[in-house]
């Protein structure tokens, strides 16, 4: 007579069994042992060897991480659980977890946008990706993607910077946009990294004149996906008040905020032809996507079978906002 400890593990419900079962032994008995034997027979006597105890307990832990940086984008660091609010469906949650990492190693997908209007900004772009790459972490990972009328995948998930280098030269601006197709092949090709932080990073000015998939089914895949979305917009140098005002600038800002929401991620602002410390901004993205606070909690309301929950993350410490935080997530049963 035995005890099994089983965990079966879906989602984020965790349910635990426990029960008793019979396998056959042969014993060399002595009479020591005999006596040991006797004595839990007769304990065990009221209860038929066919009989089986389970105690099944069903509970339900929800984790939600975020990045919280100032009003200047650094992150920051040394924030406790009473910074934070959880709000699930407009219900504050008790916070029962919480973690703060400032070294979480990442798999960081990049889509640099080489069609033709972006030609004036592709060098400022490439020289962005290329400071990105060379300030990854050890343990990091990336690819890269560059897209215009058609998406290639130049280099697969690596940790070697001089390959992810490698991919980023001989590259020439031409073609139409299709930024929603290069979106659904990193989603997909994301589905190989190797660790549990996933980052897409667009670089381009989001106006799409050739993809295939719709705005609303990308953003539906970024959403139902794990990976946080993050975009460098490099605006046109000369962008006056009325230029801001017109149809293009518009799509452009409205898209890389949707986007960059449904991922959870922030859009970085950038202007062609005007000289950065790239390295120090590079370094400071980077510095965000390795830092993480993680909140667990068991919800007021009890586990649900089905649908979507809606989570708020509140930064209630002044001067603060937080990014990198998914809003909703599925909740499945765990499997029979």
């Amino acid at each position: 007579m035995g005890k099994l400890i089983h965990l079966d593990l879906c989602s984020s419900r965790y349910r635990a069994s426990f029960g008793t079962h019979d396998a056959p032994t042969r014993l060399e008995t002595t009479p020591m042992l005999l006596g040991q034997l006797l004595l839990l027979v007769s304990t065990m006597l009221p209860v038929p060897q066919e009989q089986r105890y389970s105690l099944s307990v069903d509970v339900e832990l929800v984790q939600v991480s975020a990045n919280v940086v100032d009003e200047s984008g650094s992150y920051i660091e040394g924030l406790t659980p009473d910074d934070f609010q959880v709000l699930e469906n407009g219900q504050e949650q008790k916070i029962s977890f919480f973690s703060h990492d400032a070294g979480v190693p990442v798999s960081l997908g990049v889509l640099v946008d080489v069609s033709g209007s972006h030609q004036e900004k592709l060098e400022q772009g490439l020289k962005t990706v290329s400071e990105v790459a060379a300030s990854l972490a050890d343990n990091d990972e990336m690819f890269i993607v560059t897209f215009n009328s058609r998406v290639d995948l130049r280099q697969k998930f690596t940790g070697n910077k001089e390959e992810i280098q490698s991919a980023l030269r001989n590259i020439r601006a031409h073609g139409e946009t299709a930024v929603y197709d290069a979106i659904s092949l990193g989603l997909d090709e994301m589905k190989t990294a190797r660790h549990r932080k996933q980052i897409l990073l667009l670089v381009t000015d989001c106006f799409d004149t050739r993809s295939k998939i719709k705005p609303d089914q990308v953003e539906d895949l970024i959403r139902d996906s794990n990976v946080q979305v993050y975009a460098i917009g490099i605006d046109d140098d000369d962008l006056t008040s009325n230029k801001r005002k017109g149809p293009r600038y518009r799509i452009y800002d409205y898209m890389l905020n949707r986007l960059t929401s449904a991922g959870g991620g922030r859009l970085i602002r950038m202007s062609a032809g005007r000289d950065y410390d790239l390295r120090q901004l590079a370094q400071t993205v980077l510095g965000e996507l390795h830092q993480q606070y993680t909140m667990g909690y068991y919800p007021a309301a009890g586990p649900e079978k089905e649908g979507f929950r809606s989570i708020e993350v509140r930064v209630v410490k002044p001067g603060t906002r937080k990014s990198g935080e998914k809003l909703r997530i599925v909740r499945r049963d765990p499997a029979e």
